[in-house]
């Protein structure tokens, strides 16, 4: 696998992606090893990523991180629903829809043989996230171990800082 996919179903994890993105790259890139990570957000990202992930190379390590949702948020509206091509969302809620679209992603992902886990969450509280930073930063740091490298340095990274701090300095005001 050359790159990792971090999806979670979860709106109040956007930032949580961003950050794992960063953590991984910076932690794992370097050497010439380490896997690309790759934010996605479920369900917003699905139809736009999943064509790919399901048909595409099979290059790609999938992580889905679902909650509880079911029975949540408000019902579709009747009127809505009466739609012929719409009938199945008749008295869902919007929970209802997005516990369907988690299960369905996870489900052709297996069924596709993609390499898929699951970390569900029964709610997300300071503690289930607490759990979650610290499952990453423990993964990162076993990672970084198996690929021989150090995950608590960024050579690259400080090449960069260097040379911004050198252009800025060699500007005129």
């Amino acid at each position: 696998m050359t790159q990792t996919v971090l999806m979670p179903y979860v709106d109040r994890l956007a930032y949580f992606g961003l950050w794992f993105r960063q953590l991984w790259a910076e932690s794992l890139g370097k050497d010439g090893k380490g896997t690309t990570p790759i934010r996605a957000m479920g369900t917003v990202d699905q139809h736009s990523q999943l064509q790919l992930y399901l048909a595409g190379p099979r290059d790609k390590l999938f992580t889905l991180v679902t909650l509880d949702a079911a029975g949540s948020g408000g019902t579709v509206s009747a009127a809505f629903a009466e739609q012929p091509a719409l009938g199945y969302l008749a008295g869902r809620t919007m929970g209802d829809l997005l516990d369907a679209e988690q299960r369905a992603t996870a489900a052709s992902l297996v069924r596709q043989g993609r390499p898929t886990r699951i970390l569900h969450l029964a709610r997300l509280d300071e503690a289930s996230l607490g759990a979650l930073l610290m499952h990453f930063m423990l993964e990162t740091i076993i990672a970084a171990d198996l690929l021989g490298v150090d995950a608590f340095d960024q050579p690259a990274v400080e090449e960069g800082k260097v040379l911004a701090r050198q252009y800025l300095g060699e500007m005129t005001r």
